[in-house]
């Protein structure tokens, strides 16, 4: 299935490159096809949607997680705010995810992991691979997900 806004993927091939038009650090991006650029937007929104959300979907027939509706606490504006269908964290978190995973080859299949690596007498070894969803994607969207995605809960009594 190609790439449809709103129905597999938050953005367009097009927003994307709008977006990443003003960005640094982006070749990746700009030297991939318009079928990998697409590729990539559709599976970052994917790994998003396997995310636990505060509010509520729209509706039950909806294929994405977006549109929702609820609040939440925007800490750049420091007050609560009314949860855009899809809000524009949401959009950029696509953006930069699927640059992530075009920055990494292999991430979803772990086909790049390595344990250890040796060569004469250098020895790497417990090598850090980049992770699934990089920081800069969390800070975009940890205000919208459910309990800011702690996984503890707190009642008061």
């Amino acid at each position: 299935m190609a790439l449809a806004k709103g129905t597999n993927s938050y953005a367009t091939v097009q927003e994307a490159d709008d977006y990443f038009a003003d960005r640094l650090d982006c070749s990746e991006w700009n030297n991939a096809d318009e079928t990998k650029q697409a590729q990539a937007l559709v599976t970052a929104t994917s790994i998003l949607d396997a995310q636990r959300w505060a509010g509520i979907a729209i509706s039950v027939d909806q294929t994405l997680a977006f549109p929702r509706s609820g609040y939440y606490f925007d800490p750049r504006l420091g007050a609560m705010s009314f949860m855009d269908p899809v809000p524009n964290r949401v959009i950029v978190a696509t953006f930069e995810l699927a640059l992530h995973l075009l920055k990494n080859e292999g991430l979803q299949d772990e086909t790049g992991t390595v344990k250890s690596l040796g060569l004469s007498s250098i020895n790497l070894s417990t090598i850090m691979e980049p992770s699934l969803i990089p920081s800069a994607v969390k800070r975009l969207i940890q205000p919208i997900l459910l309990n800011k995605g702690a996984n503890t809960w707190w009642r008061a009594n």
